[in-house]
């Protein structure tokens, strides 16, 4: 509980300090803040179970004057400077499963919708703009609408935010703008993560997708690991978090926790999908991928001009054995018939099936409010002792942003993308693991570390972002099904990745 209050109350003095930089006088914004107060007063009560409790404003302020006694680590700041677009409109185009990215309505009772509607109202104070309700389609749909309006010669878009794998094969088309032309953003700031817009996405000084903390679904669709803490008791499996503390979270160790978890639930004296196991998992592309990545090996990257193959490795193969005995001679584990789909991941769990199961952080949100047991949250595992980190990976169906050709407002895009970047990280990421998911879902303040790990540690490489669907990704299950056949897979696939991924270099070579 007063884990919670207090961290309440910080978002309400986070939220007011950026309001209160860009809102002094405008009777709106004191609206706004009033309303906001209310939403908080909500939060902490029911974060803490107790409806009709209040906080008096002596108790607030004493909160926040111990709070900013110590020194915040969010409170970097842009440095875009005081702007006027004369009311211009921002425009953007999104995922329809993923609107609340960029645009929320009105405020809703929700605290991470509610976050994100308040920081899209600062900012359009901040610099005189409306940020018009977006555009929002379903993935499929959305990229041949946008080529419709760029071929058209429209300049309808200032943002497109995009399925990952789609925006990636269509940036190849040419279709979209230079991140590095566009003034006030500032990729070394802790919004935009390392691993993409420092590393992945950029290619001889290009950069035609990427993704900041605007993208709330950058986070939400990032792989973990849920695990009952019930059935965790009852078979004898303790100190989880332990393990993962003390580097000792390995495949190994997942496989030997769980190999000998089975129960005939139905008695019918068959495997099937109706009995219980220590494990569940599948062949879906992007699963396969963060266990990959979470045993710290890539695909492939690009090094003096030209993409290197770094998958055609001994320990890729190793990696290829481990997964196979996972799925397929692991009496624990189960592989639902499709095994393709989230949805045949986590139904297992949700129906109180399996013991431990990949989840998106996203699922554990909407799926898990009420789940009788108690359940914790950890990362994916490491592949041995010896490496020294955790690595996580988002699924490709997370939105990233991408520039039309035809946007001209640069100085708008980039001032506006930028402040919307910082204020999501320094509120809207916290709102969402620290309000979000502990008050709703995850069920222990140790999960909120581990949810902290998971987010603080995931990566992606160049073959990932620019897959387009023809890549490595996709091919991963022909690996992981062929027992002890890591050679004569990649020797079969081999020219064709090599092919694809010149030409997606080349593309970044072209003047």
């Amino acid at each position: 509980m007063q884990f919670r209050r207090r961290y309440a109350i910080l978002f309400f003095d986070k939220v007011t300090e950026e309001r209160e930089k860009t809102m002094k006088t405008n009777m709106r914004k004191t609206l706004a803040l009033l309303l906001l107060i209310s939403m908080l007063t909500s939060v902490v009560s029911c974060a803490g179970g107790q409806t009709e409790e209040t906080t008096s404003a002596d108790d607030t302020t004493a909160a926040v004057e111990t709070e900013t006694e110590t020194e915040d680590p969010r409170n970097v700041q842009d440095e875009v400077p005081e702007l006027d677009f004369g009311g211009a409109a921002f425009r953007s185009i999104v995922q329809e499963s993923t609107i609340y990215d960029i645009y929320m309505e009105e405020e809703t009772g929700d605290g991470l919708k509610d976050a994100v509607f308040y920081r899209n109202l600062a900012i359009e104070d901040r610099f005189n703009v409306v940020i018009e309700e977006a555009l929002a389609l379903l993935y499929n749909e959305l990229s041949p609408r946008v080529k419709k309006s760029i071929q058209a010669g429209d300049d309808e878009f200032d943002l497109v935010l995009g399925q990952m794998e789609q925006s990636g094969k269509d940036a190849q088309e040419g279709i979209f703008r230079n991140w590095y032309d566009i003034p006030y953003v500032d990729f070394e700031k802790p919004w935009w993560p390392k691993s993409i817009a420092r590393d992945a996405a950029t290619v001889n000084g290009k950069m035609y997708n990427t993704v900041s903390d605007l993208c709330v679904s950058y986070a939400e669709q990032t792989w973990s690991i849920v695990f009952d803490k019930v059935e965790a008791a009852n078979y004898g499996v303790d100190g989880i978090y332990d393990m993962v503390r003390n580097g000792e979270w390995t495949v190994d160790r997942l496989i030997s926790l769980t190999e000998s978890i089975y129960t005939d639930t139905n008695g019918d004296g068959m495997k099937d999908e109706d009995d219980y196991y220590g494990y569940v998992s599948g062949m879906n592309g992007c699963l396969l991928l963060s266990y990959f990545y979470g045993f710290d090996q890539r695909l492939a990257v690009v090094e003096d001009q030209a993409v290197q193959m770094v998958l055609n490795t001994e320990k890729a193969a190793a990696i290829c054995d481990k997964l196979y005995a996972l799925h397929y001679q692991s009496a624990g584990t189960m592989v639902p018939k499709s095994g393709t789909s989230n949805l045949d991941l986590y139904t297992p769990f949700v129906e109180g099936n399996t013991l431990f199961c990949p989840i998106q952080l996203q699922y554990i949100y909407s799926q898990l409010r009420d789940y009788e047991n108690d359940y914790g949250v950890i990362p994916t595992p490491k592949w041995d002792e010896a490496q020294t980190e955790y690595y996580s990976t988002c699924d490709a169906g997370a939105n990233i942003m991408a520039i039309p050709v035809t946007a001209t407002n640069d100085e708008m895009i980039g001032a506006v993308v930028e402040a919307l970047s910082a204020y999501s990280w320094r509120t809207v990421l916290p709102a969402y693991y620290e309000i979000a998911l502990s008050a709703k879902s995850a069920r222990d303040e140790e999960s909120v570390e581990m949810i902290d790990l998971v987010l603080s540690s995931r990566v992606i490489d160049f073959a990932y972002l620019y897959d387009g669907w023809t890549g490595w990704v996709f091919k991963l299950a022909d690996f992981v099904k062929a027992e002890g056949a890591f050679a004569s897979t990649y020797t079969r696939h081999e020219k064709a990745m090599q092919t694809y991924y010149d030409k997606v270099l080349e593309f970044f070579y072209e003047e």
